[in-house]
């Protein structure tokens, strides 16, 4: 008996062992993740207004994905609106010239401000790209026209 409880007592020791190591790692990762994805903080979101003036599904700086420059009277700032189908052009219904209201978060990358979005609003819809967490919405609405769908909210 007295065996089985010293071998009960090796398991759970070498079971612990592990989850002390974890929970004795760094809080801040190195991970490619990590580096990739800013913490988002809702507090720190700025309300952009202006006209596109330039939209970029492939530009050289900041995350990957849909970019566009937005002329505010401040000078020009770049917003980043995500990656996928649900941040094409094509789907959002935008142009160069079209008015636009953005809310998101700046972020520092490589040496750029980049406008981390979380709402787009357009003069006929208000698009939710990213939760209050700043991840992505990636849905598409199945059926239809994708620049006939959108969702509703408001800012």
């Amino acid at each position: 008996m007295r065996t089985l409880i010293l071998l009960a007592a090796a398991v759970a020791a070498l079971c612990a062992a592990p989850l002390k190591a974890q929970d004795a790692a760094p809080a801040t990762s190195t991970s490619s993740n990590t580096a990739l994805v800013p913490a988002y903080n809702v507090s720190k979101e700025v309300k952009i207004q202006g006209t596109i003036q330039k939209i970029d599904v492939a530009s050289p700086t900041g995350p990957m994905g849909t970019h566009v420059l937005i002329q505010t009277a401040q000078g020009v700032v770049d917003a980043h609106l995500g990656y996928g189908p649900a941040a094409k052009p094509a789907y959002l219904g935008i142009t160069e010239g079209l008015s636009v209201t953005v809310v998101g978060m700046m972020e520092n990358f490589e040496g750029t401000d980049v406008l981390i979005t979380r709402l787009l609003q357009t003069p006929t819809r208000i698009f939710i790209l990213r939760n209050e967490h700043g991840i992505p919405i990636r849905a598409v609405p199945r059926g239809g026209s994708p620049a006939s769908k959108s969702q509703e909210g408001g800012i």
